[in-house]
Order: structure tokens, then C-alpha cells, then sequence
């Protein structure tokens, strides 16, 4: 087949079917023609390099999803923004001080000296001025975002300077698209954004607070009574610390809710427990490191989340036997994840009798230390095929 008779056109649709970034990259050294269109027809690119940033978005006009793993500054969005007013949707992956300088760069800033950073090849003020751009990120990196790219309908900034007027002008903006937002580890995230997000008339099913330190309460009752509460299907509200029972009980108010992440929110109690029980919806819950919710909790989510299919548990006021004996014969009950279980509290016996009585289920996950006795306590087909251990 002669290639110079493919048109444009035609030679779009079929790299519209290439989805392998070494196969594209091997189309696009064919020709200049070919090396043209893979770059007109690229949907997506995942930057390594932040210094061929300006010379990669001139190259690819219609990228539509855009994600890094390195620290990006406001100026570096502002290029995004400029570039790609058709992206719908980006991710700025969480990055740690040691991913981004290196663990002789946290060396160094933490003063062991100068002969020490002239062996590096680089000074101390050079790895302050790298690191004070990687935390840079925030409002008006957020708010040229925002007003180049209206069709965003995924955000994920993670541990970026994210706060009210950022969030604001991203909400507004991509008001009848945005429907997946990520501000986990965003220290600036406070009540009042909430308040922002859950009056918005976005249409958000995916939410990420997670680690949002400043998150009380009085946030949480803003999401539970806005019109986000009829939108939303996941909430991950892991390692806020300042929520208590009080305010995830106004999380019952959301009864699409499939999926709550309260992991770590130590000050949860069976008030807020019993509460999301009358969610019927929920499918997915990690109670993780709760130790102050008690039986009453995991009876009412028994009786009452009739759909539950996913829930995690800690240790707690025997919180491991009543999780187990609470869900014999439940439904829909497919995994039951007793890894942050450290007591004897866990008995072989009540184990099989879970396993025996619970149809759906498809795994129970255990810390590891408990394999040799629970291997002498269960039946060993049991144990192989119910028992995953961590």
C-alpha cells in the first residue's frame, strides 16, 4: 500500500486508535507528516521534565488530560492554562521534599554544611529557591487555570498552597462540568471552601479532602446541607482530625453517598457511627483507626447499610468481634479488612462462622502474626480461601 495516498484525515483516525505511547512514538518518526499528526491527534501527556514544558504544549495543541509528578509553579499552570484550553482534566501528583531534591539536598538543608553542599554540585540557596517552588503552587496558579480551561472536569492538586479564592474560581469556572476534585494533603483547605464547594452548583460525584488539616464540623455541614450532597458518591475525608461524631452525623443527609473514607479521624464516635448507618447506599467504608466507635456502631451498619459491599476496622472496644459477629448472614458484605487488628480480639472460630454465614463474602484480611494460630484455630480450606494476610 502506497502511504502517500493516506490523507489527513484518515491518517487521524487511525493514530485515534493508537493508545501506546512507544507505538505513537514510533509513528511519529515515520515522517514529518506522521510526526504532525500523532502531535495534533496526542489527547493526553504525562510530563517527567518540567524544563520541556513550554516546548511539549506548543507541540501537542489538543491534549485534553495532563498530569505531572513534579512540582509545578503558578507560571507553569498559567503555561498550562494558556496552552491547552480544551484540557478537561489534571493531575498534580503528591510529591515529597525528598522525591523533589533528593534526600542529600534534605541533608543539606538541614545544615550539615557547606563543603557539603559544594560536593553536591549544587549550593544551598539553589535547593531553598528548588523547594520554595515546588510549595509555590496556590490561588493564581489556580485562578489562570480556571480561566483558561472551562471544560475541566477532573482537578487533582495534592499538597498544593490550594485556598478559598483558588478553589472559588475553580468551581465557578467548571461549574456544569466538574464532577472529580482532589485537594488532598492542601494545608490551606479550610470550613469556608467547603462552604464554597458544597453551595457550588458543580456537579461533583468524587471529593478528596484527605489530610485537609484545618477541615472541622462546621465544613462538613456546609457539604451535608448544599446541593453538592445529592452529587456526591465518593467522600475521603482521611486524617482530618478535627471532625467528630457531631459532624460526620451530617453526613447522613447525603444518601448517594457509595463511598466514605473517615479513616483516622480519631475523634469519630458511635454518634456519628449509628448516623452514616442510614446511608443505604454506601458501599465502601474504612473505619480505620476509629477507636472510640463501640458495637452500637457496627450492629446499626449491619442492620442498616444493606448494600455494604467493602469496610475496614481498627481496633477498638472489641471492635473486631463485633464487626464479625455483627455481619453474620449479611447479603452483600464482599471484604472484611481486620489489618489494623492487632489484639487477640480476632478468634478463629468467629472467623469461620463469618466466612460460613456471610454468602457474598470473598476475602477477610488479617494481620499477619495471627496466621500460625489461626491456622491451628480453622479449617485450612477456610483459611485458604477466605484469609489474606498483611
Amino acid at each position: 500500500m502506497n502511504m502517500d495516498k493516506i490523507g489527513d484525515d484518515e491518517l487521524c483516525q487511525i493514530l485515534g486508535w493508537v493508545t501506546d505511547p512507544a507505538d505513537r512514538k514510533s509513528a511519529s518518526q515515520v515522517c514529518k507528516g506522521w510526526w504532525l499528526m500523532e502531535s495534533l491527534t496526542r489527547s493526553s501527556l504525562r510530563l517527567l521534565n518540567l524544563e520541556h514544558l513550554p516546548r511539549l504544549l506548543a507541540r501537542y495543541p489538543n491534549i485534553v488530560t495532563f498530569q505531572t509528578p513534579k512540582g509545578v509553579s503558578n507560571a507553569d499552570l498559567a503555561l498550562v492554562a494558556q496552552s491547552c484550553p480544551k484540557l478537561e482534566a489534571i493531575k498534580l501528583e503528591a510529591i515529597s521534599d525528598i522525591e523533589e531534591i533528593g534526600v542529600r539536598g534534605i541533608h543539606l538543608l538541614g545544615g550539615t554544611g557547606g563543603a557539603a553542599a559544594e560536593d553536591s554540585g549544587i549550593s544551598v540557596d539553589e535547593l531553598w529557591e528548588k523547594l520554595r517552588v515546588v510549595k509555590q503552587v496556590g490561588d493564581e496558579g489556580l485562578c489562570a487555570l480556571a480561566n483558561g480551561c472551562p471544560k475541566l472536569s477532573k482537578i487533582v492538586i495534592n499538597r498544593s498552597g490550594a485556598g478559598l479564592l483558588g478553589i472559588i474560581a475553580m468551581i465557578t469556572s467548571s461549574a456544569h462540568n466538574l464532577t472529580h476534585l482532589d485537594l488532598g494533603e492542601c494545608s490551606l483547605v479550610s470550613d469556608k471552601a467547603l462552604e464554597a464547594i458544597g453551595y457550588s452548583s458543580c456537579p461533583i460525584r468524587v471529593l478528596s479532602l484527605r489530610l485537609c488539616s484545618k477541615i472541622t464540623d462546621a465544613g462538613l455541614k456546609f457539604l451535608a446541607d448544599g446541593p453538592c450532597s445529592k452529587t456526591i458518591q465518593q467522600l475521603k475525608l482521611l486524617g482530618c482530625t478535627k471532625i467528630t461524631g457531631a459532624g460526620v452525623w451530617h453526613l447522613s443527609k447525603m444518601h448517594v453517598l457509595e463511598e466514605l473514607d473517615l479513616a483516622m479521624c480519631i475523634k469519630v464516635t458511635d454518634v456519628g457511627g449509628v448516623a452514616i448507618s442510614s446511608i443505604q447506599n454506601l458501599k465502601n467504608l474504612n473505619l480505620a483507626g476509629l477507636h472510640l466507635l463501640t458495637e452500637k456502631t457496627f450492629v446499626a451498619l449491619a442492620k442498616n447499610c444493606i448494600n455494604l459491599e467493602e469496610l475496614r476496622v481498627s481496633n477498638g472496644r472489641g471492635t473486631a468481634t463485633a464487626s464479625i459477629d455483627a455481619f453474620l448472614g449479611h447479603k452483600c458484605l464482599r471484604s472484611l479488612n481486620l489489618a489494623g487488628c492487632f489484639s487477640d480480639d480476632i478468634k478463629g472460630y468467629a472467623l469461620e462462622s463469618l466466612a460460613l454465614g456471610c454468602p457474598s463474602l470473598e476475602s477477610i484480611v488479617v494481620f499477619r502474626n495471627f496466621r500460625e494460630r489461626l491456622l491451628q484455630e480453622m479449617q485450612e480450606d477456610i483459611v485458604s480461601r477466605f484469609l489474606k494476610f498483611l
